[in-house]
This record gives structure tokens, C-alpha cells and sequence, in this order.
């Protein structure tokens, strides 16, 4: 009977280690790199501009 609760716990812990969060993989898009070696900087920064974009956007609905 210890055995199988010892055993029991050890599947809670594995679990719970199996189910936290994944680290992010670090990656770059191919459409980043330029065909003479060279990085296009908008690739990187893509998210930044699409939410300055909406922003943007959200205020010029709001003066009309």
C-alpha cells in the first residue's frame, strides 16, 4: 500500500512538471534576411508597429 501511494505522488510531481509553461523557441522568419545578408528590422519589430497601427486607428474613429 506505501508503494502505490509512493508511486502516486510520483505521477503528481511528474504532472505537474510536464505541464508548465514552454519557454519560446527563438526564431528568425526567413522573410528577415535579405538576399544580400542583410536583416529587414520590420520583421522584428512587426508586432510593435501593427499595435502603433491600431492605436492610430482607434483614435481617428474616436474624433469622428
Amino acid at each position: 500500500m506505501r508503494i502505490i501511494q509512493i508511486a502516486m505522488i510520483g505521477v503528481l510531481i511528474l504532472g505537474f512538471d510536464a505541464c508548465k509553461k514552454k519557454t519560446e523557441v527563438n526564431k528568425v522568419e526567413m522573410e528577415q534576411i535579405n538576399p544580400d545578408d542583410s536583416n529587414d528590422y520590420r520583421y522584428i519589430f512587426r508586432e510593435e508597429i501593427e499595435k502603433d497601427r491600431e492605436r492610430e486607428n482607434k483614435q481617428r474613429k474616436k474624433e469622428f
